[in-house]
């Protein structure tokens, strides 16, 4: 078992020590108000990639409560996510290349709720938090060798664009 093992991780080392590689990233925002921000490992004419999404532009008011104080109203409610993203790209020629995701996060329903107490006029309350899972594809156009501009949609945060910046050796 132990000289396959060795032989297997030996393959390994070999096929992978002439390959083209490096790294890079992506940056990004979506029309859910989210910034996305992914590491990418290029491989030959693959990548592999990890990222997260947080949608802080949201409306949420103020700071966040655990209970309501007496007194005051609520004035609204929304939503907001946070994701891990992980993906494998394929480079399509020297100018394209697509992508596919899976997201997994959590999403949490706030309730705004009026205070002049508070700076921002009111704060808000987390009421419930689901876990999410969502899934996604991305189309890059690659300017050059170092950067790509890219658009997509992933059910969680929806439509994205951004540019990309690889360094590969």
């Amino acid at each position: 078992m132990k000289k396959y093992l060795v032989l297997a991780t030996v393959i390994f080392l070999v096929i992978f020590s002439n390959a083209q590689r490096g790294f890079g990233f992506d940056l990004g925002i979506a029309t859910s108000k989210a910034p996305m921000f992914d590491v990418k490992y290029f491989l030959n004419e693959n990548a592999f990639s990890i990222g997260l999404s947080y949608q802080i532009f949201n409306d949420a008011l103020g700071k966040k409560e655990n209970a309501v104080i007496p007194g005051t109203n609520a004035i609204g409610d929304g939503d907001y996510f946070f994701s891990v993203d992980i993906g494998y790209t394929r480079i399509l020629s020297e100018k394209f290349s697509v992508s596919g995701e899976i997201s997994i996060g959590n999403r949490k329903f706030y309730q705004n709720l009026s205070d002049n107490n508070f700076s921002e006029g009111g704060y808000h309350r987390i009421y419930k938090t689901n876990s999410v899972v969502g899934v996604g594809g991305i189309i890059t156009y690659n300017a050059n060798d170092i950067i790509g501009f890219f658009a997509g949609y992933n059910s969680i945060r929806e439509a994205a664009a951004g540019v990309q910046i690889k360094f590969v050796h």
